[in-house]
């Protein structure tokens, strides 16, 4: 139900969501419109930029620069939907310069021109993500952020399923397929652009806070000035940071990953798995479609049904994830090539665990740390980890080109170490638990 325009009074108290469950389907369903991107970038893009450019250096320092932009708007941004409350409407703003950019990659204006539009397209993508992320408050009560924010990772894998069977089933040049992907990142991101809305009131009259911009600014000051102060949010802000980098880097080259450490079994007639055999070329492109399915299948399994133990235990869902994300890494390594059952027991279902709770219990744990009024400061914050978590692949993709894809999976597990004992050093306050 659209909200209406004028008459009915306000909640007493406007941080508490309504009942119905249309803006929660709606929040949902935007989750999996977002994944249509990243699917299309992972199992389309990527290859397609590869080929195109030659290598991947170029593709993963264009990443980085993305990211690194994102990072610093997002502390800002997060300041202005507290001082504003018109999250939705950046959010708008920024999903349709997404999907502009994304269409984009259809025009074959050579190699500047494709990395220049994902550059725009990855800064506005992830942009949108933390105005996505601040509105989640304003569909779930506190004792349900953790199933709602769950059902959106879960439900979100959805997008890739979806984008691996149009693979699969439908016959189109990557060209094409961008402009299929931007529409259907269109049709479904426009019911929570619509319908789902950042119901907090500004904390000052307009008259009173001056120029918007320059009260976002002070209040993003006064946040950092007091960050200090919030340990809990500084180990967990440090850890998250190392944790994303690797699942940034895993979510990026998963495709290119399982076909470079798989091409030689391939070529040699030896692939198999569930009593399907897989050759070279054709045959091993349905293989990186069958494992990406699995994977988003778990994914999708484990979200919508890791909430209630996301609502509990926060930090021990997270914990686990990393644990799990680590043993993924490991395994990828001693099986890619050798062993497919394997590759799909530790890689793919391990990894898909520690993507999905992750995500999951980050969300959380960050509505848990942040007071109602800083909600968007401190997702803010929480942006900053998230954007600027590109560390590994740039690393990934120097390494890939120089020695090799298994070397570079296994150099993210450093910061998954680091990362864990981080969270070991988070407490949360006593009205978490």
């Amino acid at each position: 139900m659209l909200p209406p325009m004028a008459g009915p009074a306000p909640d007493p108290d406007p941080t508490t969501p309504r009942s119905s469950p249309l803006p929660v389907a709606a929040w949902v369903l935007y989750d999996l419109a977002n994944t249509v991107y990243i699917a299309t970038v992972t199992f389309v893009f990527t290859p397609f930029a590869k080929q195109e450019i030659g290598g991947l250096t170029g593709h993963g320092v264009t990443n980085f620069l993305s990211m690194v932009a994102a990072a610093f708007l997002v502390p800002f941004l997060g300041a202005l939907c507290d001082t504003t409350s018109h999250t939705n409407r950046y959010l708008r703003t920024a999903t349709l310069l997404c999907i502009v950019a994304l269409a984009g990659w259809a025009l074959d204006f050579g190699s500047l021109w494709l990395l220049g539009c994902f550059l725009v397209a990855n800064l506005t993508y992830n942009v949108a993500l933390l105005f996505y992320n601040a509105l989640l408050p304003a569909v779930a009560p506190p004792d349900r952020i953790g199933r709602v924010s769950g059902l959106g990772v879960g439900l979100g894998y959805l997008g890739t399923i979806l984008v691996l069977v149009l693979l699969i089933t439908v016959d189109l040049d990557a060209r094409a397929f961008f402009v299929l992907s931007a529409g259907l990142f269109l049709a479904l991101a426009l019911p929570c652009l619509w319908l789902v809305h950042d119901r907090r009131r500004p904390p000052q009259p307009a008259a009173e806070a001056g120029s918007t911009f320059a009260s976002a600014n002070r209040r993003l000051l006064a946040t950092l000035r007091e960050l200090p102060r919030h340990r809990a949010l500084m180990w967990f802000l440090v850890g998250n940071f190392c944790l994303v980098d690797v699942l940034n880097t895993a979510v990026l080259y998963f495709a290119d990953f399982t076909v470079a450490v798989f091409r030689a079994q391939a070529e040699a007639g030896q692939l198999s798995l569930l009593g399907a055999t897989f050759g070279a070329d054709n045959d091993l492109a349905g293989f990186k479609g069958v494992t990406g399915l699995c994977l988003n299948v778990l994914a999708l399994v484990y979200g919508v049904t890791i909430g209630a133990w996301t609502d509990r235990a926060p930090l021990a869902v997270m914990r686990a994830s990393a644990v799990a994300l680590l043993l993924a890494l490991i395994g990828g390594a001693v099986f890619g090539g050798h062993s497919a059952l394997g590759y799909l027991l530790t890689l793919v279902a391990l990894g898909a665990f520690g993507l999905t709770g992750i995500w999951t219990a980050g969300r959380k744990i960050v509505v848990l740390l942040a007071p109602p009024d800083q909600v968007g400061r401190f997702f803010g914050l929480y942006g900053i980890t998230v954007k600027l978590s590109v560390v590994g692949s740039v690393v990934y993709g120097v390494v890939s080109d120089a020695w090799g894809s298994k070397p570079a999976m296994l150099a993210q597990s450093a910061q998954l170490l680091l990362g864990l004992a981080c969270l070991y050093m988070v407490r949360l306050p006593d009205r978490a638990r």
